[in-house]
């Protein structure tokens, strides 16, 4: 009889974890990303390619590269492990692996001069997304506008610092 008072238990945790996977967020297209990775300031490029190091540097990133000339920025930031959840508890009492992960986020920025004289920023952070276990390395840029509204923020932030000191 013990064997079948099993059966139960397993059913509900297989519900319980089951329940806790949520659909991936629908791609945007190139439009609706740029409505939001892209903003346009009254300055000098020089101006905006050292603020938007500068913000990368108050986030938390180290910069890899940067060449004013052709406006590229790219950044690294810190690593973020992952926490023990229930699902993981799980898998490695199951099946004994380590469903736990870190994620690394990079970032880039691309700043040019428009026709128009003003300054056009685009900025892009890619979320890779390592398992400890399997290895495998996952990429997906991350689609929150709040983070770029944020971000475009400290950049204006630190050109009007720039811009009020010399």
């Amino acid at each position: 009889m013990k064997t079948y008072s099993s059966i139960p238990l397993i059913t509900i945790l297989a519900l319980l974890v089951g329940g806790c996977a949520s659909a991936p967020p629908a791609a945007k297209s190139g439009v609706e990303l740029q409505a939001y990775q892209a903003r346009e300031f009254e300055t000098s490029k020089r101006a905006a390619f050292s603020a938007t190091m500068s913000v990368f540097q108050d986030l938390g990133f180290i910069i890899d590269d940067g060449d004013f000339d052709t406006g590229l920025i790219t950044a690294t930031g810190p690593t973020q492990r992952h926490e023990m959840e229930m699902s993981d508890l799980l898998a490695q009492v199951f099946s004994g692996t380590d469903t736990r992960g870190a994620t690394h986020r990079r970032a880039t920025a691309f700043v040019e001069k428009m026709p128009s004289g003003l300054v056009r920023i685009r900025l892009n952070f890619v979320d890779n997304i390592v398992n400890f276990s399997s290895g495998p390395r996952q990429s997906q840029p991350v689609q929150e506008p709040a983070l770029y509204q944020d971000t475009f923020e400290k950049i204006d932030k630190a050109i009007f610092v720039r811009s009020a000191t010399t």
